[in-house]
């Protein structure tokens, strides 16, 4: 007897033919299921169902009583790049920025011309001419650099413009038109310091008179007597000093600080400071409990010259709200201050103090006005060049002895903070589908590494098709970068980023996810995730603008999980705890951003990376993940509840244009 269509829901259909592949009519069965399932947000694309191939025909069974999983995969189309004309004048930002970075400046050159020759038009964003003119000046074409940006200097809003036409007024020359350029950035942006040095410096080289540096040098301050402070600690890192100590009046948080060279008129160490409760210091003064007089401050020190470093410096406090700087008792020389060496140390003592003023009892946005725009994005600089330095110190070890009889469908990397035993739900799952895998698992604990290494031994040889892996790290250098190290390393066609403590609600799932990723090599590919009782976590992201941080700071972007407590928002993007890609599509979106400091953004930062290109995300709803959310990492005391907010201000000082111009209709506080 012939069962109607919708008799068998379509898990049973594919249960049953996992055991009996023969039968044609349950395949004609579930092929009518095709067109039945969709994307978030996106129209359903016969050609890329997962029980359809290419062609959108129905997918024959095997004759093979036990077939090879991997037959039924479709092949690959491949990853092709986009052309330069679909680029976003964003996304040449970003790869023009890239060639910079990189001191290609003929290169950058070139690419921009060749964007704007094939969009038949000249682009009206003035970060794209900002980046035009720097490429020219730095290859010495300094008067074609001034024709690109001068129609640019009333229009911008954003304190680079006048910057770099100071530079390339310097570079001319003409230090006056250089000097009031500079002092139009500060006042764009009252905490740009770099304005300041270059502002300095112009007076110096350029023989411009001393009275001329008004509003950018000659901040006042009260003569009157300097406000108690003693600095219990002092640390240096690269160009940024952290002083920790507490103050007999309560200033509130975001106050900033800054150190003076008297000698050196106009150069300044700017940063910010959080005010947070110190039991002991109010006990000691016989002050109310409740008042806050520790505090913690960040400084940029980059604009100090080397003389700077070996005079007293005297800090400078300018209280939020208030006109006027107010100086303090104490003095420092940054000569004498210890040099950290060790970045790691350096963030555990920053965003260690982070913590403390957050347990103080402050709400985070109080305690994150630790940093500025500029301390934070110094702070992301030096994050990523430990990156690079300690790039290559990693142990490989490969358990599987048996070689793969044919090259892996998919690499799925793991990322390891802590016990990995939150993962073996996933590693059986995988074990068990049939496909030719490649395990990685990036271990950044490697005081646990023994024990990772039992667990996975276990699974080593449990299958042919199978290859297992450990990358260890000798430090942790966070989640970008671990699963950058673990695609590097990885041989298989596909891509698929997992969290250890998310598995599948069948094999299937797997088998499916993995088929559109290889179907769909341009996009990026991931599944609705559900927390463990069954109730739904999300289905995408998008991105909500936080009511949470003061009036006059920088707005704060944050993600959002689009379908949990209801919520409707259309999906931009996908969770990097499950995300699969072709592995061309992730190195030509140049991986997951390592300037993120530990972890925290990266995937919301690589989905629109890949947005600016045309590069679609696709989450699947008849894929079924649970995430036991919160069980797969145990984060040290500083890292936990801290990098979050403070990469929430580096994403948004990055994309807040692109954000503010989309259509975000969830708005709330954190």
């Amino acid at each position: 007897m012939t069962l109607p269509v919708h008799s068998l829901d379509r898990k049973s259909l594919q249960i049953k033919l996992l055991h009996n592949p023969e039968s044609q009519s349950d395949w004609d069965r579930l092929a009518a299921y095709a067109g039945g399932h969709r994307a978030t947000g996106r129209p359903t694309d016969p050609a890329s169902e997962g029980d359809t191939d290419i062609a959108g025909k129905p997918s024959p069974p095997s004759a093979d009583p036990d077939p090879d999983p991997s037959s039924q995969l479709p092949p690959t189309g491949g990853f092709v790049e986009p052309g330069i004309e679909q680029l976003s004048s964003e996304a040449l930002f970003r790869r023009a920025k890239q060639l910079v970075d990189g001191e290609r400046f003929g290169e950058a050159i070139e690419l921009t011309n060749r964007w704007l020759a094939a969009t038949t038009e000249e682009s009206s964003d003035p970060m794209l001419a900002f980046i035009r003119a720097h490429a020219h000046r730095q290859s010495g074409r300094t008067e074609e650099a001034l024709e690109i940006l001068r129609p640019y200097r009333d229009q911008a809003s954003n304190p680079w413009i006048p910057f770099e036409l100071g530079l390339i007024h310097k570079a001319l020359g003409q230090a006056e038109e250089a000097y009031l350029c500079f002092r139009e950035a500060k006042g764009l942006q009252p905490d740009f310091t770099w304005a300041s040095i270059e502002a300095s410096r112009t007076t110096v080289d350029g023989n411009v008179p001393l009275g001329r540096l008004d509003a950018i040098t000659a901040q006042a301050c009260d003569t009157g007597a300097p406000v108690d402070v003693h600095l219990d600690r002092s640390l240096r890192c690269g160009s940024l000093l952290l002083l920790i100590g507490w103050c007999r009046e309560a200033f509130p948080s975001g106050s900033l600080f800054r150190l003076s060279d008297p000698l050196m008129p106009g150069a300044h160490a700017v940063g910010s400071g959080t005010f947070y409760h110190r039991p002991d210091v109010c006990q000691a003064l016989a002050l109310p409990e409740h008042q806050r007089h520790g505090f913690a401050t960040l400084i940029d020190c980059s604009g100090f010259r080397r003389w700077s470093e070996l005079g007293r410096l005297v800090l400078i406090v300018e209280p939020e709200g208030e006109d006027k700087a107010r100086p303090t008792s104490a003095e420092l020389c940054l000569a004498e201050v210890p040099e950290e060496t060790s970045a790691p140390r350096f963030f555990e003592a920053a965003l260690g103090v982070f913590r403390v003023s957050i347990d103080s009892g402050n709400r985070w946005p109080d305690s994150l006005r630790l940093f500025t725009p500029q301390t934070v994005m110094e702070a992301s600089g030096l994050f990523a060049r430990h990156v690079a330095a300690e790039r290559s110190d990693v142990e490989v070890h490969w358990l599987t002895r048996t070689p793969l009889a044919r090259p892996p469908v998919a690499s799925v990397i793991f990322v390891q903070l802590g016990s990995f035993l939150a993962a073996k739900p996933a590693i059986l799952q995988l074990a068990k589908c049939g496909l030719p895998l490649e395990l990685i698992v990036v271990n950044n604990s490697p005081e646990l590494f023994s024990e990772t290494f039992h667990i996975l031994d276990r699974f080593a040889d449990i299958r042919s098709g199978l290859r297992i892996g450990i990358l260890n790290r000798a430090t942790n250098l966070g989640f970008s970068a671990g699963c950058n190290l673990g695609a590097a390393h990885a041989t298989g066609e596909c891509l698929l980023f997992h969290n250890n403590d998310l598995f599948a609600d069948s094999v299937a799932d797997y088998h499916h996810l993995i088929r559109r990723a290889m179907s769909e090599p341009n996009a990026i590919h991931s599944a609705f995730q559900y927390f463990t009782d069954g109730t739904l976590m999300q289905e995408g992201l998008t991105a909500t603008r936080l009511t949470t941080a003061k009036a006059g700071a920088i707005p704060l972007f944050n993600g959002f999980s689009v379908g949990r407590n209801q919520t409707r928002a259309d999906v931009i993007a996908c969770s990097g705890s499950l995300m699969a890609m072709s592995a061309p599509l992730f190195h030509h979106l140049g991986g997951f951003s390592e300037e993120i400091i530990y972890a925290h953004f990266e995937d919301f930062d690589l989905c629109l990376r890949a947005r600016q290109e045309g590069i679609s995300v696709r989450v699947w709803d008849d894929i079924k993940f649970y995430h036991a959310e919160g069980t797969g990492s145990v984060a040290p005391y500083h890292l936990s509840g801290t990098t979050s907010h403070v990469n929430r201000l580096l994403f948004s000082l990055k994309w807040r244009r692109e954000l503010e111009a989309m259509d975000l209709p969830v708005e709330y506080s954190l």
